[in-house]
């Protein structure tokens, strides 16, 4: 596993290289250029000066020669004496004078700046043509003395920035760390955190980039205490639920047991059958409730499916007429058609159970969003229990026995995990209206839509 540390001290490090080193070559092309122009300078002062004093005739042409080529060892430092060479050519092309180490050969065929090989050595020159003396005075200087130059200045820098480097890598490699700190307090904070303990975390420093990643920590930490709640209501639930029917197990059983007569025996029998029934269903709906809690955490699997194919057993096993509408009987969902489907029975098992002679299906999609309503002609739920239903284990006054109250709580569970909404409310009938109301528009559509 690769560290965020060296990372990040290697990305900066690279680029810290990358432009120092760009600030070396800018430097040393501009420090060429600079010592090019002032030598430049110079050559061209000595000539004219030369060539002046020649014209004042303070000053023969041999000794102007040797004090051009002295006059540097009094301005320049020690190893730069006889930088300058200076030649005075008549206009006949006769060499008249020339300073110490000047070569033999011209130092150059034109007036003003130019440059020339002679032997194995690059000359830069500047000619002055001096028509009233007579003659041409050439001053130049090696090429390689000005390298040199350049090559001392650039070395001389050299050290002060590798050291320079390295402090700054150290700096860098320490900053990395300083910056990093709160990651390492955030891991520490985690690793010293109880199970139990399911607290949002805060940002240590308030640090600004560290929050996403806190946010989405603390999103899972309110999952977990949300599945963790879940659990342990289940747990509790089932428990008390499960107590009564196994204790009249229990009594039945004994009484078979003990029972003489074979009336007696047979009729405990049958209410064991009973019991066993219904602890069966218990235990059902108990496991249709947990796969709905699931629901919301993996992936729903969707597909389109045609309304009609998600309550056809539930309507073929109904006990009253079930009515559906031609705009309901048109449409599709796109969810997950076997939990789905469990919400259905659900809220259909319930609406069949009180209807006293029909239950019926609509779609309306004349509002913001379309809404599924399921109607029964029952007793209908009085308007104070309307904001109870839904909630595990609760069962009306006049709910009929047998049933275990966890219907609507898996169809408020599978309802949340396809993004619907449940809405329950006096029917038109008489009875119970529960309206699915779908939030997202690329949940439903129409058979007419799919052709289109």
């Amino acid at each position: 596993m690769r560290s965020i540390r060296v990372r990040l001290f290697v990305i900066l490090a690279l680029v810290t290289a990358v432009v120092w080193g760009t600030s070396a070559v800018w430097i040393q092309v501009r420090t060429q250029a600079e010592i090019h122009r002032v030598l430049d300078r110079r050559l061209m002062e000595s000539a004219r000066m030369v060539s002046s004093l020649l014209d004042q005739g303070d000053l023969a042409a041999g000794a102007g020669a040797a004090r051009v080529a002295a006059a540097p060892a009094t301005t320049a430092g020690p190893g730069y004496e006889r930088q300058l060479s200076c030649q005075i050519w008549s206009l006949r092309g006769e060499l008249v004078s020339r300073s110490d180490g000047a070569p033999l050969e011209r130092l150059a065929v034109a007036d003003g700046f130019s440059e020339r090989t002679i032997g194995d050595e690059r000359w830069r020159v500047y000619t002055v043509h001096n028509r009233l003396a007579g003659v041409q005075v050439m001053v130049g200087d090696r090429l390689a003395m000005r390298e040199g130059i350049v090559g001392s200045i650039i070395t001389s820098l050299a050290a002060p920035t590798l050291v320079g480097l390295a402090a700054l890598g150290l700096l860098i490699w320490w900053s990395v760390g300083r910056g990093l700190r709160p990651m390492r307090q955030l891991a520490d904070t985690l690793g010293a955190r109880r199970v139990q303990d399911l607290s949002p975390l805060t940002t240590p420093g308030g640090v600004e980039e560290l929050r996403p990643m806190l946010d989405a920590l603390n999103g899972l930490i309110d999952r977990l205490a949300a599945a963790r709640r879940r659990q342990a209501e289940f747990t509790a639930a089932a428990a008390h639920e499960l107590r009564t029917p196994l204790a009249g197990l229990r009594v039945q059983a004994q009484v078979a047991a003990n029972a003489t007569d074979p009336e007696t025996q047979a009729r405990a029998l049958q209410h064991i059958v009973a019991s066993v029934d219904r602890t069966s269903s218990l235990v059902s709906r108990l496991l249709e409730m947990a796969r709905a809690d699931d629901a919301a955490e993996p992936a729903l699997v969707r597909r389109w499916t045609p309304l009609a194919q998600l309550v056809r057993t539930d309507i073929m096993g109904c006990r009253v007429r079930v009515e559906v509408s031609e705009a309901a009987s048109a449409m599709e969902l796109n969810v997950d058609p076997d939990r789905v489907s469990a919400l259905f029975g659900n809220v259909l098992s319930n609406a069949c159970a009180h209807a006293r002679s029909l239950v019926r299906i609509d779609l309306d999609d004349t509002g913001p969003s379309p809404t599924l309503t399921i109607d029964d002609d029952g007793p209908g739920v009085p308007q104070a229990d309307l904001t109870k239903l839904g909630r595990r284990f609760y069962r009306g006054p006049d709910a009929k026995p047998g049933g275990s109250g966890l219907g609507l709580s898996i169809v408020e569970a599978t309802a949340t995990a396809h993004s619907l909404t449940v809405v329950y409310g006096p029917s038109p009938l008489g009875g119970l209206r529960v309206t699915l109301a779908f939030v997202s528009p690329d949940t439903i559509r129409t058979k007419t839509e799919n052709k289109v």
